[in-house]
């Protein structure tokens, strides 16, 4: 995309959305390497997540007489939120369809924007077939969590925010589930500092862009187990694909025991209540599956919040 996608995207979002902080990992938990590691906590965003971004985008990009027939998407949880939030702040109606896997938390802040919630499909792609059908009975637009320029530009806004609050920053870690968050904040960066370093970070029991990066195409996944659901989705899409392989520089995969003790890492010493997604970028670096070096700047964002992996019900 064309750079003012991402500049146009900041200006249209700027008053729904919060410009998230940089906040030092102080101590650092990387003691041995003397990196400087910092964290980007879309965690403490509107509707809980960084999808707040893509969601207001996409809403706002719309016709008005496309947008006053409502909105429907597909979700693991975050992007649902991020609509069902939208929606209610900007008056359109919304229909949200999540996962079986998707976390009661989820469920209830969608609930909690009144939109209306359908639960239904294993995986991400059997909630956005049913997504689909419900789009065509009602005539609403269907919006994509994350293969869609629109929703794209808004989560690159991220990358903006980086480079504007750290003009130095050296490498950026992202985890990864459709494609959407990275290939945003990655495109984003490179197009206005090529030399930063972008390495995504993935679940291993759902490896689909490290397996779609071996193929040189994107490749549907049999089927995942992962302690990750909110980072299961079997497939990524061109558009993502695209740019990903463009601009992302590494691809590391966290087994899948490390989220959990990442999310409670987190907690303990930096306050913030990061959902396993989340957790799994965290766990990259906190687990040294990321090479850096003394003095690297290194900012890892924290995509959402949430509970699971602190042991708490909703």
């Amino acid at each position: 995309m064309q750079p003012t996608a991402y500049t146009d995207a900041a200006a249209r979002i700027r008053d729904h959305v919060r410009h998230t902080p940089l906040v030092p990992a102080a101590p650092s938990p990387r003691k041995g390497d003397l990196a400087e590691l910092w964290f980007k906590p879309e965690c403490l965003q509107v509707s809980g997540s960084f999808k707040a971004r893509g969601a207001f985008n996409s809403v706002l990009s719309l016709p008005e007489e496309v947008r006053s027939r409502g909105v429907v998407t597909a979700s693991g949880g975050n992007f649902g939120a991020a609509i069902a939030y939208a929606g209610q702040q900007l008056g359109v109606p919304a229909s949200v369809c999540v996962m079986t896997t998707s976390t009661e938390l989820a469920r209830q802040r969608i609930a909690s924007y009144g939109a209306e919630l359908h639960v239904v499909g294993a995986f991400w792609d059997l909630s956005w077939e049913a997504g689909r059908k419900l789009a065509e009975e009602r005539g609403g637009a269907l919006l994509h969590p994350f293969a869609d320029e629109a929703t794209i530009a808004g989560q690159g806004t991220i990358g903006l925010e980086i480079l504007e609050d750290m003009p130095d920053v050296d490498t950026v870690v992202i985890s990864i589930g459709g494609g959407g968050l990275i290939a945003g904040i990655a495109e984003a960066i490179k197009q206005r500092k090529p030399g930063v370093r972008i390495v995504g970070v993935e679940a291993a029991g759902c490896p689909t862009l490290f397996e779609s990066r071996k193929a040189g195409k994107p490749v549907m996944l049999e089927n995942v187990v992962t302690n990750v659901p909110i980072l299961a989705a079997r497939a990524t899409a061109p558009i993502n694909f695209e740019i990903i392989e463009r601009c992302v520089d590494e691809l590391v995969l966290v087994p899948e025991d490390e989220p959990l003790a990442a999310a409670e890492w987190m907690w303990k010493n930096t306050g913030l209540a990061v959902e396993l997604g989340a957790a799994t970028a965290a766990a990259a670096v906190l687990n040294s599956h990321i090479k850096l070096t003394a003095g690297e700047k290194t900012v890892v964002v924290l995509c959402g919040s949430g509970n699971d992996g602190l042991g708490i019900k909703a």
